[in-house]
């Protein structure tokens, strides 16, 4: 089973970081749910220590599916950032029975990753996180902010990095979201230079019923840069499914 931090929450959900990350991405919006069903925050295969066994969004959809059936979950809200949304719409398409919501932040149905990012983690991994990833990730930043958003990479495994970025550009589902019957909230900070916010209003087009919102003077990090305003709109979302089984 996947390595993961739990919570209480309003409705059983599965909280999933982004390219290159860890579970302690979640740890500020966590602190603002509350309930008597399950948030489990996980850490990918390899995140943040750990063999490489996932080369594709569909492969980590896989291992999040076996995760789901092993703890127990019974169609839970799938929670995703980045990296994760593009998990979470996976999941969602491959396996719809066992999905019962989706929450996606920051991400998009196709994750085009920048020439320069992918040659910067080849070449040089740490400058590309302090010089390219982390000023494109956020509106503002200070040093604590800063601190904090490095224990939530996955630094102690670099070439992670680069392996998540490359199962980034192979992942495309525009032409699937008509299959997804989830019912799906969409999430972007409204200065979101990574996954703009463009992106955000495709999804809520394509995917039938889809709520969209957006959280002002945000970049890409929501879950840490603006983690109470993320709060308020997940938790008011899984009240609304109402209580686990």
């Amino acid at each position: 089973m996947l390595d993961h931090a739990s919570h209480g929450a309003p409705h059983d959900v599965i909280l999933v970081h982004g390219a290159g990350g860890n579970s302690l991405l979640w740890n500020r919006t966590l602190r603002h749910l509350s309930g008597d069903s399950r948030a489990a925050a996980v850490n990918l295969p390899g995140h943040p220590s750990g063999e490489i066994s996932c080369t594709t969004v569909e492969a980590y959809a896989e291992s999040l599916h076996r995760f789901i059936a092993e703890g127990g979950f019974d169609s839970p809200a799938v929670c995703g950032h980045s990296m994760g949304g593009a998990i979470a719409l996976t999941l969602a398409i491959l396996y719809p029975d066992d999905v019962g919501a989706l929450i996606l932040v920051s991400t998009g149905a196709k994750l085009g990753v920048d020439k320069k990012l992918i040659e910067g983690l080849s070449d040089n991994p740490l400058r590309a996180i302090e010089n390219i990833i982390t000023p494109w990730s956020f509106n503002t930043i200070d040093l604590g902010l800063g601190r904090e958003a490095r224990t939530a990479l996955s630094v102690s495994n670099l070439p992670v990095f680069l392996n998540d970025y490359l199962a980034c550009q192979g992942f495309d589902v525009r032409e699937r979201l008509n299959e997804i019957r989830a019912k799906t909230l969409v999430v972007c900070g409204d200065k979101d230079r990574m996954t703009p916010p463009k992106w955000s209003h495709y999804l809520r087009a394509n995917i039938v019923g889809a709520e969209l919102y957006f959280v002002k003077d945000s970049g890409h990090m929501l879950p840490l840069e603006k983690p109470e305003s993320l709060a308020k709109v997940v938790q008011g979302f899984l009240a609304a499914l109402g209580p686990s089984r």
